[in-house]
């Protein structure tokens, strides 16, 4: 079995190998996409983030959630649901109060029916070799899994400003989102060794209406996002004595809405970014329409992505995504939050 998605040809299987420094495979896993939506527009979501995955993509996103939400995402990783390389979950819930909105989510990469070969290399008798393998394969096979799980508490406010122009007679209304994680890091390997880690990420957005600011009624909404992962470095401490950092990433995005009065529909365009680190750019374009059904195209590093999505007066959102991986296939996700308040609220008719 390949484990290429997970660039954990490294450490994976042999975390006592790895050094007390940063890593490009260390908590490979939190790199893995969350959220249909976000998926299928390519992962261009730092300014856009606004529904149960924004933890993930921008902590400040969790701010603009304007309801309570319960959301659930599964995704088969390279493969159909049963025979896939993996499997990806994501379960969490969106809180708003008065002055703060606060998430917390778990979300979990399981991989198993490992089948675990002994390292050979270290016997230089070809016979002694041979001999050994013979006796592997004779018996039962050996099998073994591998859980990583992560944990996040979001804290995140939606700072709401004014800004006066007065020499210009008009007044721009402008949102600031701030938003930080904690989260709780935890790796097992079998019975190989297991790790664990504290990280914090940090994020902000700028969201403001064009039509606004430049006194063109037919424009939409523009908006802007940052997202710093794993601050100063998250430091993972193995069993076997050994630690990984894993690097802190810092993403820039842009996203613009363009609403289209005349067939009801808004069509959105983001793009994101890595400040600092080589790679390629990733592109999203979503189209809805009458606020319930969508349809999105995006290229993720160079991989196409796509998917669709409706939502169910406003209570019940359900979105699917899939992304081409020119080396293991494809990819399959499903996601759904439930909106509580507005599942709660009573209709006019039962007042």
């Amino acid at each position: 079995m390949s484990f290429c998605f997970l660039h954990p040809s490294s450490f994976f299987l042999h975390p006592s190998t790895a050094q007390a420094q940063e890593s490009q495979y260390a908590g490979a896993f939190l790199q893995i996409p969350v959220g249909s939506r976000a998926l299928s527009m390519g992962g261009a979501y730092t300014a856009i983030a606004d529904d149960e995955s924004a933890f993930h993509w921008n902590p400040a996103g969790v701010s603009i959630v304007p309801h309570q939400l319960v959301g659930f995402m599964y995704s088969a990783e390279y493969g159909t649901p049963g025979n896939s390389l993996a499997d990806f979950y994501q379960v969490g819930f969106t809180f708003p109060m008065k002055d703060l909105t606060i998430a917390g989510n778990w979300v979990r990469l399981s991989v198993g029916n490992l089948d675990h070969t002994p390292d050979l290399t270290n016997i230089s008798v070809t016979d002694e070799r041979a001999q050994m393998v013979q006796e592997i394969y004779a018996g039962a096979p050996n099998y073994f899994s591998d859980n990583e799980d992560e944990f996040v508490l979001s804290i995140a406010r939606d700072n709401k400003f004014t800004l006066d122009w007065g020499w210009l007679y008009y007044k721009e209304r402008i949102e600031v989102p701030i938003g930080i994680n904690f989260k709780i890091i935890h790796q097992g390997i079998g019975n190989f060794g297991s790790a664990s880690g504290i990280g914090v990420d940090a994020g902000a957005m700028l969201r403001f209406s064009l039509a606004e600011f430049l006194l063109a009624p037919a424009l939409g909404k523009l908006a802007l996002g940052v997202s710093a992962t794993d601050l100063a470095g998250t430091r993972l401490a193995w069993s076997t004595q050994r630690t990984q950092i894993v690097p802190m990433q810092i993403t820039g995005g842009v996203a613009y809405g363009q609403p289209i009065p005349i067939i009801n529909t808004v069509a959105t365009f983001s793009t994101d970014f890595l400040v600092g680190t080589p790679s390629q750019p990733r592109f999203g374009m979503e189209v809805t329409y009458d606020s319930d059904l969508s349809l999105r195209a995006g290229l993720n590093q160079g991989e196409f992505t796509t998917g669709a999505g409706y939502n169910w007066q406003k209570k019940i959102d359900v979105n699917y995504s899939l992304s081409i991986n020119t080396a293991l296939g494809p990819e399959n996700r499903l996601s759904f939050s439930i909106d509580i308040d507005n599942l709660l609220k009573k209709s006019s008719s039962d007042e």
